[in-house]
C-alpha cells in the first residue's frame, strides 16, 4: 500500500534549500557526458516531492546497464503528513559506463516487498574525442 503519492523526481546539476524549506533547482537533465579521461567527479542531485498520507521511509534505488542493482545508501524518513521534498546528493562515480540506468523512487515497508512510487531513466554517454 502506498503511503505516500509522488509529485516530483528530477535529477538536476544544483540544488538548494532555503532556511523557509524552499528547494531550487538548477540544470534538469535525463542525460549525462563522462570524460574519456579520468577526471574530478561531478556532484549532482535528486530532487524529490511526495504526499505523505502515513509515516513512511523513501529511498533512492539505482539499476546499472546491465539490470545490476547499485546499493545506495540514500532514504529519508517522513513523518510529517502532507507535501514533502527532499534532495540527495550524488557523484558521477556511481554511474561509471555509458548506457541506461534506472533510477527509483521506492517506499520501504518492513516485512515486505519495496513499493516503487516513481522512476526515470538517466542516460550516461561517453565523451567523444
Amino acid at each position: 500500500m502506498k503511503k505516500c503519492k509522488p509529485l516530483a523526481f528530477l535529477l538536476c546539476e544544483k540544488a538548494s534549500r532555503a532556511s523557509d524549506g524552499k528547494v531550487t533547482l538548477h540544470g534538469l537533465f535525463d542525460r549525462m557526458i563522462i570524460p574519456r579521461k579520468a577526471a574530478t567527479p561531478k556532484m549532482f542531485f535528486i530532487y524529490y516531492k511526495v504526499v505523505v498520507q502515513e509515516p513512511c521511509t523513501v529511498s533512492l534505488k539505482a539499476v546499472d546497464p546491465a539490470g545490476r542493482e547499485i546499493p545506495l545508501p540514500w532514504r529519508d524518513s517522513l513523518s510529517e503528513i502532507g507535501p514533502v521534498q527532499g534532495i540527495w546528493a550524488l557523484t558521477t562515480t556511481l554511474f561509471p559506463q555509458p548506457g541506461n540506468y534506472a533510477l527509483g523512487l521506492m517506499q520501504l515497508n518492513e516485512g515486505s516487498e519495496p513499493v516503487s512510487l516513481a522512476s526515470t531513466i538517466m542516460i550516461v554517454d561517453q565523451e567523444v574525442d
